[in-house]
């Protein structure tokens, strides 16, 4: 029986990806770092070099951080686009989308210096239109707002669903049933916004996941790029009775009749 695995042999991968590039997002950084676990953030480069910010309903004022600080903070983890100014794009047409992921993805590759590879939709609202932007943009995925609650990982990652936000009420189950999850390739995906955590009193719950994930050994931590490009990798390998054929250039992982194995980039496992 063969059964493909993340690196390292791991069974899971957890992925926390937060939006908007806000204050919360310093203590937050702090707190994946302390447990060894890496975070994709989704950012809107207008709206971080204007220091925007907003009120939330509890009275809390959010506020953006700015340029001078993001660059050392997110280092260890991925940035990606969350569009230039964060509007809900259902009335947009094509030339307005990819103003807003273009223009962002281009200014956020000048502040970082390194490629950004992905993009998250602000809102709720997702289309077949945002979809083709994305692709046309050069964007490797695209995830949606869209809860799955699902430990399924993506089959076309620019309709990525993700697998449950911070603030759902089931968000303990949910972690508590992935940790008991059997199916190949299981992934735990946890979206929110850091600032969720003050308003809703949250960190203590937040810190208790990360926690029991980073002392899990099955579990890896990996972020939305990583997952793609490892998933892409290993779907595309080649696997009969007989042999692994890995046509990537990455090390991939497999569990081969109970045995945890590795082939090397563009090897074969004979059986």
């Amino acid at each position: 029986m063969i059964k493909k695995l993340y690196p390292n042999g791991k069974s899971k991968v957890f992925n926390i990806t937060y939006d908007d590039g806000v204050l919360q997002d310093i203590r937050f950084v702090e707190l994946l770092n302390k447990y060894n676990i890496k975070g994709t953030f989704n950012l809107n480069s207008q709206l971080m070099e204007e220091q925007f910010e907003w009120t939330h309903p509890c009275g809390m004022q959010v506020r953006r951080l700015p340029k001078d600080v993001v660059v050392d903070l997110y280092s260890g983890h991925e940035v990606a686009s969350h569009t230039l100014t964060h509007p809900y794009m259902n009335n947009m047409v094509y030339g307005e989308i990819m103003h807003q992921l273009g223009r962002d993805k281009e200014n956020l590759e000048k502040l970082f210096g390194v490629k950004i590879n992905g993009f998250a939709v602000p809102f709720d609202y997702y289309s077949p239109l945002i979809a083709q932007c994305a692709v046309n943009c050069g964007f490797e995925y695209a995830r949606m707002s869209q809860e799955s609650f699902s430990y399924t990982p993506p089959q076309d990652c620019y309709w990525w669903q993700c697998g449950i936000f911070h603030l759902n009420p089931e968000l303990n189950s949910f972690v508590e049933g992935f940790f008991e999850a059997e199916e190949e390739l299981a992934l735990c995906q946890i979206v929110g916004h850091s600032y969720d955590l003050d308003a809703e009193n949250m960190w203590e719950q937040m810190e208790d996941i990360l926690c029991r994930i980073s002392a899990d050994e099955d579990i890896i931590s990996m972020t939305n790029i990583e997952i793609v490009r490892y998933l892409k990798a290993v779907r595309n390998a080649e696997i009969s009775e007989k042999c692994i054929r890995n046509n990537s250039d990455d090390e991939l992982w497999f569990e081969v009749n109970g045995k945890t194995v590795s082939v090397g980039p563009k090897e074969e496992y004979n059986i």
